[in-house]
């Protein structure tokens, strides 16, 4: 009895390290397993990231594989409105990950107001017109002052022919006061002396005649150095006009040739700043999905001055994945319009 005892003891303890030793065994394959489980997607992603290229604005991804993967992207922001995507998001292909949509409406307003401005300095101005010829004053005809003259002439001569008669009705009168009375007819002397009075007379009217016609002949001298005189103005006049409109001329033109220049630095510096903002759009990537993916992780990972890093982690599966082909479709659709 004693020995059956100890045998039955000896079988229990073998039966109780045998199951001892199965339960390490499997505690060990458990640890493994799990381990070996959270690593694997780590792994899988460094595999991908091997064969990840990057192309313009797309993403790609390794060759197709019917194997579900993990594909992670580093973007860099200007704006955290520039990522269209968080974290839980079905894309599908082409959908927009990130895009600097405020960017590009400014720039695309500023090259506008550029082009715009551009259009209306190509303009064409109108050169200033030389002046017109300023019209010369008329030259006078030449004037003789003959008739005049001779008018004067003439009425001097009966002038001097009055006061002859007037003397020699003098001399008269005085050679009759020298004779006797009674040997002279009765009244001659009174006859005589009314004589002289109407010579006297004659003689003053031809002496006014003579006053008036040097008179004309005063006024057509003065007449004709007023007209001179006149002439002479009238050419200063004109010589300064022309000298006015002439200095107009050059001041205009000068002017012309300075804003002509001016216009052309202006639209040589409106071009070059077209053709920076031009670069400027060609560096405003958009990002696009390349396949069909589920966003499972966003991570801001720093930031310097006004730029971001984000790394986005995306599951990336075949189009069989029937899962993200369906969600994907009822929850991308903001994504999938594409931003010229």
């Amino acid at each position: 009895m004693a020995t059956l005892a100890k045998h039955r003891d000896s079988k229990r303890r073998l039966t109780t390290g045998r199951v001892l030793t199965a339960i390490a065994i499997v505690w060990v394959c458990g640890s493994f397993g799990f381990w070996l489980v959270g690593k694997l997607p780590f792994a899988l992603a460094g595999v991908a990231e091997q064969f990840a290229q990057s192309e313009g604005n797309k993403v790609t991804a390794p060759v197709d594989s019917s194997q579900p993967r993990l594909l992670r992207i580093n973007l860099t922001l200007n704006d955290p409105k520039d990522l269209k995507v968080k974290q839980g998001d079905f894309l599908q292909v082409d959908a927009i990950i990130s895009d600097r949509e405020d960017e590009r409406r400014r720039l695309q307003s500023q090259r506008s107001e550029y082009l715009s401005t551009i259009k209306i300095l190509s303009l064409e101005p109108q050169k200033p017109l030389e002046p017109l010829s300023v019209r010369k004053a008329p030259e006078l005809p030449p004037q003789s002052f003959a008739e005049f003259e001779s008018e004067v002439d003439f009425q001097r001569l009966k002038v001097d022919r009055a006061k002859e008669q007037v003397s020699l009705q003098q001399r008269k009168i005085d050679l009759i006061g020298t004779l006797d009375a009674k040997d002279l007819p009765a009244g001659v002397e009174a006859h005589e002396n009314q004589q002289l009075q109407k010579l006297k007379n004659d003689q003053a009217k031809e002496e006014a005649l003579l006053q008036l016609q040097i008179g004309k002949f005063e006024t057509a001298k003065a007449n004709r150095g007023l007209k001179e005189y006149e002439v002479e103005e009238a050419k200063v006049r004109a010589a300064l006009e022309a000298n006015r409109t002439q200095m107009e001329y050059q001041n205009a033109l000068a002017e012309f040739n300075r804003s002509q220049q001016e216009r052309q630095f202006r639209l040589a510096d409106l071009r070059s700043k077209v053709a920076e903002v031009d670069s400027k759009l060609q560096e405003i990537s958009t990002v696009r999905a390349q396949y069909a993916s589920e966003v499972k992780r966003v991570r801001f990972i720093k930031q310097v001055n006004n730029q971001i890093d984000v790394e986005l982690l995306l599951y990336i599966s075949d189009r069989t994945d029937k899962r993200i082909r369906s969600e994907s479709s009822q929850t991308l659709e903001p994504f999938t319009k594409s931003s010229n």
